[in-house]
């Protein structure tokens, strides 16, 4: 088997209206040696209005906020932000997610889990963090700890017992505020693990994780670019030096994907030939829908030590800014770093991908990633037409109910999904209005 990262799974507890656990699964079958997962690269989330839908994805973007941005629960907007979807029943948001990873041919699986809730001070603060892992060529292989964290104290890593006291030292009364793998990526692992061959095994799960975190993207439509500029410019920074140490320790030095994003605003003046060419990309990506589509010219100002950009889509006999071009363009444009990620090797998730887009298009784009694409997609959708793709591929259709439960599609005979979906048929999702139910309320 190839080298290669995917997703297994993620479990999401306490955000918005899902209040116990709702666990994603992206391969049913069990993790062995015949482990192939060609036929379960995508993945669509149906369900009613407010069933959960797009709280899964924001339940991915916490996780990857957190890990990234050192000083997430520290900022008060987080703070204000979590107070509204973190579900209010339970006060407590829970993320767990599985991942195999094999390197060199040797094939690992790991497990990592926080918890956030309330402390003392009525904010919210890291109560749980732990990750696993386990040889990924056996069923029955049961996790090892790699380390734990609960209630801001660090509680068990493997290392030796001089790395472990040096670490409770550099974390201390930092654990309830911090990801420990936050603070690892920050100084940890460049001042004390090249020292010692037994510590090498944390520093091997640790890569394994950043490979993770650096290959997932998320798409959510309220996102803040120019906040994003600011992480996004240290994940570059993190992920060259990651690059250095897979290349180095465990012969990865090709994995990590470090292409620039065409989405953003703020780029480095180094970089800006790069982006370029990442905005040449772009350009064929939307002459296939748009064929009399000349170029997309980079609107470069200077500010600093980097350029604030913009995008200008040029037609020959007239030029429009990106940001009036018709809706559907525009969230073409907004995808094309989602869909080169997951073509690509990367783990995607997309909240309603279908808004604004043409149904023809989306088919296809989805049958790309179905057929060619070499990462992982997953994303929300009420749009029905790519159920008859979708059914093709394994495990690919998942209904959330409005009990939050998540119901797999599975072959009934002759029966369709789209048909089962729209007719009340899937278990729990009854489409149960008629026109007649919006006499009296719309009009007579």
């Amino acid at each position: 088997m190839r080298d290669m990262l995917y997703l297994l799974n993620i479990s999401v507890s306490g955000i918005k209206c899902i209040k116990d656990e709702v666990r994603l699964d992206f391969y049913k079958k069990t993790v062995d040696k015949k482990f192939n997962p060609e036929r379960y690269r995508v993945k669509a989330i149906y369900g009613e209005n407010g069933s959960g839908k797009s709280a899964l994805i924001t339940a991915v973007k916490i996780f990857q906020d957190l890990i990234w941005n050192d000083n997430y629960l520290g900022e008060s907007k987080t703070q204000e932000f979590l107070s509204e979807i973190v579900n209010k029943a339970l006060n407590i948001f829970c993320f767990k997610v599985e991942f195999l990873i094999n390197m060199n041919n040797q094939k690992t699986v790991y497990q990592y889990m926080f918890q956030v809730g309330k402390g003392k001070t009525g904010l919210y603060e890291i109560q749980y963090e732990s990750l696993k892992c386990k040889n990924g060529n056996y069923a029955n292989n049961i996790y090892q700890s790699v380390f734990e964290c609960q209630d801001g104290k660090l509680t068990s890593i493997v290392c030796t017992e001089k790395a472990a006291e040096w670490l409770e030292k550099k974390t201390i009364n930092l654990l309830s505020t911090h990801s420990f793998i936050c603070l690892y990526s920050l100084n940890i692992a460049e001042n004390i693990f090249t020292q010692e061959d037994n510590d090498k095994n944390l520093l091997y799960s640790m890569i394994a994780f950043f490979v993770l975190v650096v290959s997932l993207k998320v798409y959510i439509e309220e996102e803040d670019q120019h906040e994003l500029y600011f992480i996004q410019k240290r994940l570059r920074e993190n992920k060259l030096e990651k690059q250095k140490f897979a290349g180095k320790n465990l012969g990865q030095g090709n994995h990590f994907n470090l292409t620039l994003d065409v989405n953003e605003k703020f780029v480095e003046k180094k970089d800006i030939d790069e982006y370029k060419a990442r905005v040449e990309q772009l350009t064929q990506f939307i002459k296939l829908f748009k064929p009399n589509l000349v170029s997309i010219d980079v609107d470069a100002k200077e500010d600093g030590e980097r350029y604030v950009c913009d995008l200008n889509l040029n037609y020959g006999d007239y030029v429009i800014n990106k940001e009036f071009e018709s809706t559907g363009i525009k969230k073409l444009i907004r995808l094309f770093d989602c869909f080169t990620a997951a073509g690509n090797g990367g783990i995607v998730f997309v909240d309603e991908m279908d808004s604004n887009l043409n149904d023809v298009y989306l088919c296809k784009l989805i049958e790309y990633f179905m057929y060619y694409g070499k990462g992982q997609l997953c994303f929300t959708t009420h749009n029905i037409d790519p159920m008859s793709v979708l059914k093709e591929n394994k495990n690919s259709i998942d209904f959330l109910s409005s009990d939050n439960r998540l119901i797999p599609w599975t072959s009934r005979g002759n029966a369709t999904p789209e048909n089962c979906y729209k007719n009340g048929m899937i278990e729990d999702l009854p489409f149960n209005i008629e026109a007649s139910d919006f006499v009296g309320i719309l009009g007579e």
